[in-house]
């Protein structure tokens, strides 16, 4: 994908490899938890359902269907709910204690919340499994900001698209491993065993961040240690970078945005939510974050719909697992097109094809009651929403944000972009299985492609082109933009936040 040409001047090829391996694991440690845990549960339901009821039956409860599903969509989206808790103390973790330190009690966290889980199943209690579950989401979010921040304070500006969809094969990888995994009664697998093997990756996940420096921006801006910066570079880009005229090189650029940034407090939600082009990347990463919400109740349920399809156990298991493989060879082929072509028409051509795929397959399964056969088109529509998904929409969501606002206000922007997106994939994951036994497939078109539709006009109207700009850049376009769904005056409520850092970290890492 041309990792060795492109990436500037100072690389060698063994350098980029390197950086790469390190970007990778990264993305390991990182995508494991959220992969595994929510992917296992898809193909191991028939355990998990199992699983609540002998436990609530050995304590003289009863539980029939209807209250079965809300236990086990109160069991599933716990995550999504103890996330928003996540995304909002992440902030704090990062800037107080760094990326470093944030990814270390973030997969200590995760390794001591598996252990509890595990307890769980033990006693047969499922309300430690769902503490346990919560305790990993509410660790998540960080280690998903500092994967993001590694990314973009380390990465150079001329692979950091390849990198991201690199990421993102990784959480496909792990979702491909948690279906295999959760395969009980393919595998003769019960819950305690599917626990006990994501114990060891948690394990070398925490002896990962542990190798790993902080970043040289970080160390630089924040520490005021130029000699821990050094020696960030040395590992990150490389002895290969012309010497210390490399360094420096880089090492002024920190520091002329630490010299600009030196009057400024440090980034808050107030201002980010009270100054126009800030709020307005919020609003857009917020509406292009509407277009993934249909791919978690897949990621999580997707068996359940299989199975209420009429497919047989193991066909509906098999077909979740491929799901998952679908979707990683798509972000493998996302990579190549992903900075060809423009962001914003990639997110609303894409958003289009999506909502297509998933509104057919709402039809079919409406219909499939009178043809049966339409069950096969019904899960081809599937397959076809997972290929759109992964080219795009998958990885490239999470990266608008950070893309349209400063160094200073990434961290917190992206914690306020999470914390709304988790909140939302809380409210409808839950109210989809539900729903989807009340209603059938129209339950995707009331949670999903209806919001999708209003998402994509704001997007059309507001959204500018990131590709192959600065941040500075994109937010000059933002300000001067006429067509403010909101408000006319472009002016910020605080008064020194129109004056925001314009010398951006990518100045740093463009050789």
């Amino acid at each position: 994908m041309g990792l060795s040409t492109g990436a500037g001047p100072f690389y060698r090829r063994r350098d980029l490899l390197f950086l790469l391996t390190v970007y990778v694991s990264l993305s390991f440690v990182t995508n494991f938890p959220s992969g595994f845990t929510n992917s296992s549960v898809n193909t191991a339901v028939e355990a998990l359902d199992s699983f609540i009821a002998r436990s609530y039956r050995h304590r003289g409860y009863s539980l029939n269907e209807g209250t079965l599903s809300l236990v086990r969509s109160a069991t599933l989206n716990a995550w999504f709910f103890f996330q928003i808790f996540g995304a909002l103390i992440s902030p704090m973790f990062l800037d107080e204690y760094g990326r470093r330190q944030g990814y270390i009690i973030g997969c200590a966290v995760t390794l001591a919340s598996t252990v509890v889980q595990l307890a769980g199943v033990r006693l047969g209690l499922p309300e430690l499994v769902v503490i346990g579950r919560s305790l990993t989401a509410v660790a998540s979010p960080l280690c998903d900001a500092c994967l993001i921040l590694y990314l973009q304070e380390t990465a150079p500006l001329s692979i950091r698209g390849e990198v991201s969809f690199f990421c993102e094969i990784g959480h496909g990888a792990m979702c491909v491993l948690g279906s295999v995994l959760g395969m009980s009664n393919v595998l003769g697998y019960a819950l305690s065993p599917l626990l006990l093997s994501s114990i060891p990756p948690e394990v070398f996940s925490l002896f990962i961040v542990w190798l790993v420096p902080e970043t040289p921006k970080y160390l630089l801006i924040m520490r005021n240690d130029r000699a821990g910066a050094i020696r960030s570079l040395d590992f990150f880009l490389g002895a290969g970078l012309k010497g210390n005229e490399g360094h420096d090189e880089i090492l002024w650029q920190i520091e002329r945005e630490r010299a600009v940034e030196a009057g400024k407090r440090q980034s808050s939600f107030r201002e980010c939510l009270s100054t126009f082009h800030i709020r307005r990347a919020i609003l857009l990463s917020c509406a292009v974050l509407v277009l993934t919400l249909s791919f978690y109740p897949l990621l999580q349920s997707s068996t359940y719909f299989f199975l209420a399809l009429k497919l047989s156990s193991s066909v509906s298991q098999y077909s979740s697992m491929l799901l998952m493989v679908i979707f990683t060879l798509s972000c493998v082929v996302g990579s190549t097109i992903i900075d060809r072509f423009p962001r914003r028409k990639l997110i609303i051509g894409f958003g289009i094809i999506t909502n297509t795929f998933l509104l057919a397959f709402a039809v079919l399964s409406h219909c499939t009651h009178a043809h049966p056969a339409l069950k096969y088109a019904a899960l081809a529509a599937v397959l076809g929403y997972c290929i759109s998904f992964g080219l795009v929409l998958g990885p490239l969501s999470w990266f608008v944000a950070t893309e349209m606002v400063s160094q200073r206000h990434r961290a917190t922007v992206f914690s306020i972009c999470y914390a709304v997106s988790n909140a939302l994939i809380a409210a409808t994951n839950f109210a989809t299985v539900p729903l989807y036994r009340l209603i059938g497939g129209a339950s995707f078109v009331v949670l999903f492609i209806l919001p999708s539709l209003f998402s994509l006009i704001f997007i059309y109207r507001c959204m500018p082109e990131s590709l192959g700009k600065q941040a500075h850049e994109v937010v000059t376009e933002i300000r001067k933009s006429q067509e403010s769904l909101y408000e006319a005056d472009h002016e910020p409520l605080l008064p020194d936040a129109a004056d925001d850092c314009w010398i951006d970290d990518d100045d740093a890492f463009k050789y």
